[in-house]
């Protein structure tokens, strides 16, 4: 049997007093570290950067050839005697981090002059802090140590300059941090006890409020709704004696409300599911018209070596508002088209599909692409109340030349491949999008292609494909995908563009169409 909700509220609020003690706890003890070191960092950096200052740095690098103190190594030595006693750190020295060994020149715990050239080990990760300090490199303010009579020992450091400005010594100053140590274990004592006692008592109070406002209600109401549910075809009356004056007491009148709103809501719920068939159909048939209108049989062309050519489309919806095309004008002419019909579902179908066909007529009666998109532009804004428009790409190429002509009506910047290169973005002033003003001047632009080269072109779902995080797919991680193979047929092309776009979004909602097409020249070669 499930455990019962008392005996989880129970459990809950135990494992909640623990998290909640040892949670205070460690915060306790990580502020109280932290302020510590801030005090270590803050008084070091005082004591050192006074002792540096006042410091000769030519007299500090004499005692190494001489080896002697003198007057004024004794009185540094009693200056850094008053700087302890005023402060009470572990040592304040005044050392040379030599590549091997650290030389000091002063100690305040050495009197008998033998501090010069006495040297140490450097402790682990100490050479790179101190040689980092000397050298004014951006270094943590202390370092930390491990040292078997004091424990722990936080360092800080000042660099001593000589007349040239050049860094030539440091003083340091040595503190031992066990003081924490202990502090934080009395803080956590102290901690445990008063929180685990204090909610202890809690747990108990609430637990028997609980008991009799909560959960005693809530078995009432598990069980009206199990006879409810068990009645669901029968005239059931839900009556409540749940009295507590608060969101419970609401909770069981509406029971008896939802007794009857339930059933009118399953007869309506019928009609609903009756007619959300029936539209599915008609989109689903919707649907498959559109894909008809579009080529979808590769090859293409199976009687034709001199070029290849592969496309697809993904609808954002069962019904899409983009649309690709491409046909032969004649024997020796391919038209290509890319196009985005505003917004989506079966208004932009439609409209795509006039689009299509209207392009298709003009370009096939000889016209040039920036011709043909004016007079499919007059004839769609004579009947447009829905003020919809298409971004589109299209462009006629000779097959025997590789000479073409392009026209950009608002639409994606087109990919070109050299032969032998990688893909490239091809970048030129754009036309207004069709229909979307009566009075709108599309350009031709002429291209060529060589053997070997290849065409993407695309539709904006491509490179505004977005993850969970909202982040574009963007133009960049395209033309990535691209040139995974850049030498790659048609078909490979597309597929590993949209391999990168499914390992981009990783199962994050489609909210645009995703149409592609790409079309490799191979020219009179490929028919030889």
């Amino acid at each position: 049997m499930k455990k019962s909700i008392s005996k989880r509220l129970l459990s809950g609020l135990i494992v909640f007093t623990l998290l909640l003690a040892v949670g205070i706890c460690a915060f306790a003890a990580m502020f109280l570290r932290r302020r510590t070191l801030e005090k270590y960092e803050y008084v070091g950096s005082a004591i050192t950067g006074t002792i540096a200052d006042r410091l000769d740095g030519d007299k500090v690098m004499s005692y190494l050839d001489t080896g002697v103190p003198d007057e004024y190594y004794y009185e540094v030595l009693s200056e850094l005697d008053v700087m302890h006693s005023r402060f009470d750190p572990l040592y304040i020295y005044v050392a040379i981090p030599e590549d091997d060994y650290v030389l000091y020149i002063w100690c305040n715990g050495f009197y008998d002059g033998g501090t010069i050239g006495y040297t140490t080990e450097y402790a682990p990760g100490g050479k790179a802090w101190m040689q980092g300090i000397l050298h004014g490199e951006n270094v943590e303010p202390l370092c930390f140590a491990s040292d078997p009579e004091f424990g722990e020992v936080a360092t800080s450091a000042s660099p001593i300059y000589g007349s040239k400005g050049e860094p030539v010594a440091l003083v340091l100053v040595d503190f031992s941090t066990q003081e924490i140590s202990v502090a934080i274990v009395r803080i956590v004592v102290i901690a445990m006890t008063a929180v685990v006692g204090l909610l202890a008592i809690y747990i108990a109070i609430y637990y028997i409020y609980v008991q009799r406002q909560l959960v005693k209600p809530i078995g009432k109401l598990t069980k009206a709704a199990r006879e409810l549910t068990e009645n669901l075809d029968e005239e059931h009356v839900y009556v409540s004696d749940i009295r507590t004056g608060d969101e419970l007491e609401a909770l069981s009148k509406a029971f008896a409300k939802m007794n009857i709103e339930l059933r009118d809501y399953i007869r309506k719920n019928i009609k609903i599911t009756a007619e959300r068939e029936r539209l599915g159909a008609e989109l689903d048939t919707a649907a498959s018209i559109q894909r008809d209108q579009l080529p979808g049989t590769f090859p293409a062309f199976p009687d034709r070596n001199d070029f290849d050519i592969y496309a697809s489309m993904n609808p954002a919806k069962t019904v899409g508002g983009d649309f690709y095309d491409f046909f032969m004008v004649d024997d020796d002419h391919i038209a290509l088209v890319m196009a985005d019909v505003s917004g989506k579902g079966i208004p932009a179908a439609l409209f795509m599909m006039i689009s299509k066909m209207l392009i298709m007529n003009h370009i096939k009666m000889g016209q040039t692409p920036a011709q043909a998109l004016t007079n499919v532009n007059l004839q769609l804004m004579e009947s447009n109340a829905a003020h919809q428009f298409v971004t589109v790409w299209l462009a006629v190429i000779d097959l025997k030349t590789g000479k073409g002509i392009a026209t950009n009506a608002g639409h994606e910047h087109p990919v070109l491949r050299r032969a032998g290169g990688i893909y490239e973005l091809v970048k030129y002033k754009h036309s207004a999008p069709v229909a979307a003003m009566k009075k709108t001047r599309f350009t031709d632009h002429e291209f060529e292609l060589n053997p070997g080269d290849s065409l993407f072109i695309y539709t904006d779902g491509v490179t505004e494909a977005a993850n969970y995080s909202n982040e574009l797919f963007g133009t960049d991680r395209m033309l990535r995908s691209l040139n995974l193979d850049p030498g790659a047929k048609p078909r490979d092309v597309l597929e590993n563009v949209m391999n990168g776009i499914n390992g981009f979004v990783l199962g994050a909602e489609q909210f645009d169409d995703i149409t592609m097409l790409c079309f490799k020249y191979i020219g009179q070669k490929g028919m030889d």
